[in-house]
């Protein structure tokens, strides 16, 4: 995997039926593994992340540090997003936890 590898999603809004209702449709660039990842995060689906992980044989921590989406790391991507199981899963809130701490 290159590091700090950016991978870029068109994002679409798409109007709802609220106004504050609104929903994204996230669309791959390209065919890497680094973009497919950032599709998966849309999933919320943990078990997803983890096979695709696993099948490729990277490590969670360098998937952290070096995949980004729309410009963001990863993590941050899926907690902006309020993918919440994949943010958590990537490590999001312990970022945040640590930021807090730090704040006190």
């Amino acid at each position: 995997m290159k590091t700090l590898m950016s991978v870029m999603l068109g994002v679409f809004a798409v109007s709802a039926m609220s106004a504050q209702a609104e929903q994204y449709q996230f669309v791959g660039t390209d065919e890497s593994f680094e973009t497919k990842l950032c599709v998966a995060v849309t999933s919320n689906q943990v078990a997803t992340l983890q096979s695709m992980l696993q099948a490729k044989g990277e490590r969670l921590s360098v998937v952290r540090s070096a995949v980004r989406c729309n410009e963001l790391p990863i993590a941050e991507f899926a907690e902006q997003y309020g993918f919440m199981q994949a943010a958590q899963f990537l490590g999001a809130e312990k970022k945040d936890a640590i930021i807090a701490a730090l704040a006190e």
